[in-house]
């Protein structure tokens, strides 16, 4: 396909279950945006786009493809969908377009969370407080998404009390036999209850992970041990 035609590329989304681990069930999904050759993988998606100046477009394009799965989602089950930090900027800025756009969508909104992305994370944390009350004015949830390490920047983040804190897969797999993922989870086990947000452990592939993160006390998961990303949306696990 001709760079030209970027970013109008075919999309399509994925989902991926996210269980909850006393119980089994599920409890949402995660929406994943693929396309199509080159531009398959979202990270080559949006790295096109940030060079062709095109990534609101883009990410407009992949939410509503996300959303189309709304009618089958149930009125129980939640949606993650990730947002840039260009798009939230320009949802801001713009208060009248995003109101327009959020009546359109015929939902409960507390059912969509917004995964604040890792470039998100690197903005200016007045920025990051601005699009979170944005966000939850407007009626959605919020989560923040790849967490790898605990500074002060993620004190700051916990400080915003979001809904649900996605913990990266690098300190999930193998976390079984790793005394420094162990640590890590459990200080965000502690962040959590202090700030009552719900965590969710990604990239569980195995059992002994899940074991181990079910016993730290980590409500939710998700990954290959229950599901790969499918184009339709998997109620068991």
């Amino acid at each position: 396909m001709s760079p030209k035609n970027f970013p109008h590329c075919p999309l399509h989304t994925l989902y991926q279950p996210i269980v909850e681990l006393k119980s089994r069930k599920v409890i949402g999904y995660e929406a994943l945006t693929r396309g199509t050759g080159k531009w398959r993988l979202p990270e080559d998606l949006f790295r096109s786009a940030y060079q062709k100046g095109t990534t609101v477009e883009l990410d407009f394009r992949c939410l509503k493809t996300a959303l189309q799965i709304l009618p089958k989602l149930g009125r129980t089950h939640l949606l993650f969908v990730n947002v840039e930090p260009m798009t939230l900027s320009h949802l801001v800025r713009r208060k009248r377009e995003a109101a327009f756009l959020v009546r359109r969508l015929a939902v409960d909104r507390r059912q969509i969370v917004f995964e604040l992305t890792e470039g998100m994370k690197g903005r200016d944390f007045v920025f990051i407080k601005q699009g979170v009350a944005f966000l939850r004015g407007l009626g959605f949830r919020f989560a923040i998404d790849d967490v790898s390490g605990i500074g002060s920047k993620l004190f700051k983040l916990f400080s915003l009390r979001p809904d649900f804190v996605k913990i990266d897969m690098s300190f999930v797999k193998g976390v079984a036999t790793s005394r420094f993922q162990q640590s890590f989870i459990r200080r965000l086990v502690r962040l959590g209850k202090e700030y009552s947000t719900l965590l969710i452990a990604e990239g569980v592939e195995v059992r002994q992970d899940l074991d181990f993160i079910k016993r730290a006390g980590i409500p939710y998961a998700q990954g290959y041990y229950f599901a790969r990303p499918q184009r339709v949306l998997r109620n068991g696990v």
